[in-house]
């Protein structure tokens, strides 16, 4: 029996819930039923692993046919805010270390590919000749990508503040949706990107990256991965109902990166 029941605030993909009971503090995840292409075994086995390296909070229970899953609820925690925790970025950079040395089984993020399956769903709801030109761009940016040396790790790939939590000084990463292999920089573009890093304090993420990861090169990959991660939320913005205003802000960030790429 519940003692208290609140809901909190909701995604693009999920509602969210907190549950009070005797037997301790819950978070409650319902997933929309319009969000396809998710495996939700798999976002379970990469959230334990985090959990178990201190990364994220402990998931509990996942009911595929409710489309709910249960973890550890982070009690008296809250969203990170860069402009007033720029002294966390080593613990930060430590969190997101730790993830991308786990070695999880999942599949493996090949970004054309990617672009393509996003672009099938996107034309469903409306297309342009704009969109064919940032398209065609974008996939230009995916085989320039895919020529350079890789650095195939365990991927969040969804990082912004809201799913970056702060709990007695400690960081937490959430939501392992989309979390599977892929190239280490699209994790760091997602955190310069959303985070909305200048140039100084994106040297100062990728310096503190390879204390920690000394063979990674992410500084040649960035500003590609920065374009195709803005890419994949223009297209995904595109396929939900009710997101006018986000794609119109991932189109706004996409076309500024274009500008800077091609200056």
């Amino acid at each position: 029996m519940p003692l208290a029941l609140q809901k909190l605030g909701a995604s693009s993909t999920n509602d969210n819930y907190y549950v009070h009971t005797q037997r301790g503090h819950y978070l409650l995840r319902h997933y929309s039923p319009h969000v396809t292409g998710v495996c939700r075994q798999q976002e379970l086995r990469c959230q334990h692993a985090a959990a178990a390296v201190g990364v994220a909070p402990a998931p509990l229970c996942l009911n595929n046919h409710q489309r709910i899953l249960i973890s550890e609820f982070l009690t008296h925690s809250r969203h990170f805010d860069w402009e007033q925790m720029h002294h966390l970025l080593p613990q930060l950079v430590q969190k997101l270390v730790n993830l991308h040395r786990l070695k999880v089984q999942t599949p493996q993020l090949e970004p054309e590919a990617y672009l393509v399956q996003l672009a099938e769903k996107a034309r469903q709801a409306g297309w342009s000749d704009a969109d064919d030109w940032n398209f065609a761009a974008l996939i230009k940016a995916a085989r320039q990508f895919a020529a350079l040396p890789s650095d195939i790790v365990l991927c969040h790939l969804d990082l912004h503040s809201g799913n970056i939590l702060l709990q007695h000084q400690q960081i937490y990463l959430i939501d392992y949706e989309y979390c599977q292999l892929a190239d280490s920089s699209l994790d760091l573009a997602a955190l310069a990107l959303n985070l909305q890093m200048d140039k100084k304090e994106e040297r100062a993420l990728i310096e503190a990256y390879q204390k920690f990861r000394p063979h990674s090169n992410p500084t040649e990959k960035l500003p590609l991965a920065k374009l195709l991660y803005s890419g994949f939320c223009w297209l995904w913005f595109k396929t939900l109902p009710g997101a006018t205003d986000k794609v119109a802000q991932a189109q706004q960030t996409l076309s500024q990166l274009f500008s800077s790429n091609t200056a």
